[in-house]
């Protein structure tokens, strides 16, 4: 009985084996472009199970913390630690958080740490919307320039393509051309009596 109890506390703590997260950490600082690592433990050493979602916050105040970007998603906790490398857009802060949630005991917040690029002077929201929107219209044009190209495709193998149509002779053309072909017939056959009959007198002077 006692090792049947031992075994079911023992799956339980496994089954709800609180996330720590260990990176990044008060003092850390990333660099735009430089990759950076997100990486969490068990706090009581046991397995971790479930799913993760990493995200990436900033604010000054930590109960009110902005959504920036979602570094990884889908991510089996037992992994411990994803690869993120900061975009060159991302504004410079000190209040810089992530924010790993687990599908088993809900979102656990690092320390603030700084990162991003003092010189980028834009709000940390407006840089992900201006982001997003260029991708939309990368996507677009793209799209564009595909069905562009198949439509000169199309054009390119019509013009390509031999016309199989001979031109027929109308049925005004064909009478014409048999009447002067009659007529000139005619004109033969009289141009050959018209000798004959010349031939014919000339032997009858001699």
């Amino acid at each position: 009985m006692k090792f049947y109890i031992a075994s079911v506390l023992a799956f339980a703590s496994s089954a709800f084996a609180s996330l720590s997260i260990n990176s990044p950490v008060a003092g850390t600082v990333w660099s735009n472009g430089s990759p950076a690592i997100v990486s969490w433990i068990s706090s009581d050493g046991s397995p971790l199970t479930g799913t993760v979602v990493v995200q990436l916050m900033e604010g000054s105040d930590p109960n009110n913390l902005a959504l920036v970007a979602t570094i990884a998603s889908n991510v089996d906790a037992s992994a411990g630690r994803v690869q993120y490398l900061p975009p060159a857009s991302l504004p410079g802060s000190d209040y810089y958080a992530v924010r790993v949630t687990s599908s088993v005991d809900g979102p656990r917040y690092s320390h603030s740490f700084k990162a991003g690029d003092a010189s980028v002077t834009s709000p940390v929201s407006s840089a992900i919307t201006v982001s997003a929107s260029s991708q939309e219209q990368s996507s677009e044009a793209e799209s564009t320039s595909k069905e562009s190209s198949a439509e000169e495709s199309t054009t390119d193998k019509s013009s390509a393509e031999p016309s199989s149509t001979k031109e027929e002779p109308s049925s005004e053309e064909s009478e014409t051309s048999e009447e002067d072909g009659s007529s000139e017939l005619s004109d033969l056959e009289s141009d050959s009596v018209s000798d004959s009959e010349s031939t014919d007198e000339d032997s009858s002077d001699s």
